[in-house]
C-alpha cells in the first residue's frame, strides 16, 4: 500500500523540532516508536510493507498526532477500502483515505509533513513525484521517504544459500524495471528534485536461527518473487522448493552459527 501523510504543526520550523527528526529517521522505519509530537495534524504517504497490513503506518501516525491531528493516507488501489475499515475497527477517527495518484492529490492548505514508504521505486519518474509532493508542503514543513535496499541483506559469517536467495530476489526485482538497491538513490532523488540534500538514516534488522522472523521473511519475499523470476527466465536452481527453503537456510546458519541481515530500509528527509 502506497499512504500518505500530512501534517499541519504549531507555530515553529521542522528544524526546531527533534520529533521531526524522530519521524523521519524512526517512525517510517518502525511504526510503532516515537515519531510524531502530539497535536500535528498531518497527511501521509507512505508504504505498507516488511509485514504491515493496509494502514497499519497511518494508525500509528493517528496516535502519534492525537485528537489535534490528521492524518491522510493515499493510495491508487483497492486497499483503500481495507484500510478504511481497520480504521474504523481501531476507532481512529483522525484518520482517513482516499484513492488517488501524486499527480492528482488536491488539498486546501498547504500541510506540514508528506512521508512515504517504499513508495517511489514503483513509480515510473520518482523524481517527479518528489517534486510534485513538496508542492504540499508549507515552509518549514517535513519531506521524509524511506526505501529498500535488498542488496544490502548479508549473513556473518557469508551463507551461500542466504547469498542465492538475496540474488534472486534483487535478479526479479532487475529484471521487473526496479532497482533493487533503490533505497541508496535517494539522496541523489531529494537533490534532483531540487530539495537539496537530505539528512540519511539506515536500518536493517539483524537476528539468529533463534529468531525465526528474518529467514521467513526473506522467504516469504522470494516464494512471491519466484513466478516473475520463471517467467523472465532466471536460473531458479536450488530455490524452487521454497517450502524446504527455511529449514534449509535453518540448518546452514546454525551449523556457522550465523547473524542474519535483512534488508536494509534507508530514510531520507529534509526540512523546507
Amino acid at each position: 500500500m502506497h499512504d500518505t501523510i500530512e501534517y499541519r504543526l504549531p507555530s515553529g520550523s521542522c528544524r526546531r523540532r527533534s520529533s521531526a527528526t524522530a519521524l523521519a529517521g524512526t517512525a517510517l522505519r518502525r511504526p510503532h516508536r516515537r515519531g510524531i509530537a502530539t497535536g500535528w495534524p498531518a497527511t501521509r504517504y507512505a508504504g505498507a510493507r516488511r509485514g504491515l497490513r493496509p494502514g497499519d503506518v497511518s494508525f500509528v501516525a493517528a496516535r502519534l498526532v492525537g485528537s489535534t491531528g490528521t492524518v491522510l493516507g493515499v493510495d491508487a488501489a483497492d486497499i483503500v477500502e481495507l484500510a478504511t475499515s481497520r480504521a474504523a475497527e481501531q476507532g481512529l477517527s483522525n484518520v482517513r483515505f482516499q484513492r488517488s495518484s501524486i499527480a492528482e492529490i488536491a488539498l486546501d492548505e498547504p500541510v506540514d509533513a508528506v512521508i512515504g514508504r517504499l513508495i517511489l521505486m514503483h513509480l515510473p519518474d520518482p523524481v517527479g513525484a518528489l517534486r510534485q509532493l513538496a508542492t504540499l508542503v508549507r515552509p518549514g514543513g517535513l519531506i521524509a521517504f524511506s526505501e529498500i535496499d535488498t542488496t544490502a541483506a548479508t549473513s556473518a559469517p557469508d551463507l551461500p544459500l542466504l547469498r542465492a536467495v538475496r540474488d534472486g530476489i534483487a535478479g526479479a526485482f532487475t529484471g521487473m524495471g526496479l532497482d533493487p538497491a533503490f533505497g541508496a538513490t535517494l539522496h541523489t532523488l531529494f537533490r534532483h528534485a531540487g530539495l537539496g540534500e537530505p539528512r540519511l538514516t539506515l536500518g536493517a534488522p539483524v537476528g539468529t536461527i533463534a529468531d525465526p522472523e528474518p529467514l521467513s521473511y526473506v522467504v516469504e519475499t522470494w516464494r512471491s518473487l519466484l513466478p516473475v523470476a520463471r517467467q523472465l527466465g532466471l536460473a531458479t536452481d536450488g530455490l524452487s522448493d521454497v517450502d524446504k527453503l527455511v529449514p534449509r537456510l535453518r540448518e546452514e546458519a546454525a551449523s556457522a552459527d550465523a547473524i542474519l541481515v535483512l534488508p536494509a530500509l534507508i530514510s531520507a528527509w529534509i526540512c523546507r
